[in-house]
């Protein structure tokens, strides 16, 4: 979501597509993305809330992304792992999976 993105943007230097705050329709947002197999790896940490309803739309999110194999991290240290991975090209195959996210048609153009 935007917050989550700005802090791993400021960090990272990576150009990070932001959504809404996940109380107002991020996390749908997010997860009509990953339903088309539009991103490419996914950092959900969760918030503090533990009400059914988000628990369920988590849950669904996470589903979704095991079976499409979008690398998912829900905590910081596996966060960092994913973002090293990243920035290393060790994830350059989601692009044969994904070839028209945003992330992979930008890379390509700058080839």
């Amino acid at each position: 979501t935007s917050i989550t993105g700005k802090y791993v943007e400021e960090a990272t230097g990576l150009e990070i597509e932001k959504f809404l705050p996940g109380e107002t329709g991020g996390e749908q947002q997010i997860a009509s993305r990953v339903a088309f197999n539009e991103i490419d790896v996914l950092l959900y940490f969760r918030g503090p809330q533990n009400n059914p309803r988000s628990m369920a739309i988590e849950n669904e999110l996470l589903l979704t992304c095991d079976r499409l194999n979008i690398p998912v991290a829900t905590n910081l240290a596996t966060a960092e792992t994913i973002i090293t991975a990243l920035g290393r090209g060790d994830l350059d195959w989601r692009e044969l999976v994904n070839p028209r996210s945003a992330h992979n048609l930008k890379k390509r153009f700058r080839e």
